[in-house]
């Protein structure tokens, strides 16, 4: 398929479904996205800071243990997805991130404590979501000139800033890792594309969609890209559609000195325009000074 056509299809279908649910929920946040801060506190504010991008993907299992080393010692920023697989590993992220505006999200936020973290929350977030965290919020909208409903609530609210969603709550990590100032940016747990008869981490609240069932009912989205490995796994679409968007922000996003990207997944299909590294490696190479990045965070949102 045409990859220009790919990528019109995955951003037409999204469109068509959450158009009316994107402008509801905006209308539903506005009094909290009024009273919190928005993503521009955090405009370069943890320059040349390490920052660690955690996924829920199938390889997570192998890593997760290791984070607990780089807790201390660096920016975490959990997608919703991996925050209780962090928690139960005793490691509490010191971001949460979160994209998706439908209330079935909101599974990853209960039953857990939310102290001491700051969710980063798109201003289409579902309100639940909001009901349920307990700790700071900062808001953002979703960068889509190209989307009009969107265009519309960015508009509406300006000063909160922007994040540019790629097809997965990592690529908003990403663009918060870079506006930040954050260097090197490690990705772990990103896997876009399953290459374990799993479809995601140990411990997550999807932990038991199994690959066979996925890829059946998945079938007309399911396309093939090569992995780290070289070999051929399955992905869907709009996977495949945010892994060219990850090439695109790494080739062509520019800040003052070099950025480093370093995935850390030992998985996966993201190959191109970063470094491939184990997270024990980066960890001990990039982890090794103490941050009390809580203390920072405070501070920002006084």
């Amino acid at each position: 398929m045409n990859e220009d056509r790919h990528i019109q299809e995955v951003k037409s279908a999204t469109t068509l479904r959450f158009n009316d649910l994107w402008k509801q929920n905006f209308q539903a946040n506005r009094n909290a996205i009024q009273k919190n801060p928005g993503i521009v506190a955090l405009t370069q504010k943890f320059k040349e800071i390490p920052s660690i991008i955690v996924g829920a993907g199938p390889s997570l299992d192998k890593n997760i243990n290791l984070l607990i080393r780089a807790q201390e010692h660096s920016l975490i920023l959990a997608s919703d997805a991996a925050l209780k697989p962090l928690l139960l590993q005793g490691v509490t992220p010191s971001i949460v991130v979160s994209l998706d505006p439908q209330e079935e999200i909101a599974k990853f936020f209960q039953g857990v404590s939310h102290r001491g973290m700051t969710l980063v929350a798109p201003s289409i977030i579902h309100p639940r979501v909001l009901d349920l965290w307990e700790g700071d919020v900062i808001f953002f909208h979703k960068h889509a000139p190209d989307i009009p409903a969107l265009e519309e609530i960015a508009n509406e609210i300006p000063k909160i800033g922007r994040l540019t969603p790629g097809g997965s709550v990592l690529s908003i990590a990403y663009d918060l890792a870079f506006q930040s100032g954050t260097n090197p940016i490690i990705f772990t747990g990103q896997d876009l594309s399953y290459p374990k008869k799993k479809t995601h981490s140990r411990d997550s609240e999807d932990e038991n969609i199994d690959l066979d069932s996925t890829v059946e009912k998945q079938r007309e989205n399911i396309v093939y890209e090569i992995d780290i490995n070289g070999c051929s796994i399955p992905t869907l679409k709009s996977m495949s559609v945010s892994k060219k968007w990850f090439d695109w922000a790494f080739t062509t996003w520019k800040r003052p000195g070099l950025t480093e990207v370093i995935n850390c997944s030992e998985a996966g299909i993201l190959t191109k325009n970063c470094s491939l590294m184990p997270l024990s490696e980066a960890i001990y190479k990039y982890c090794n000074k103490k941050i009390n990045v809580g203390w920072k965070i405070k501070k920002i949102l006084k």
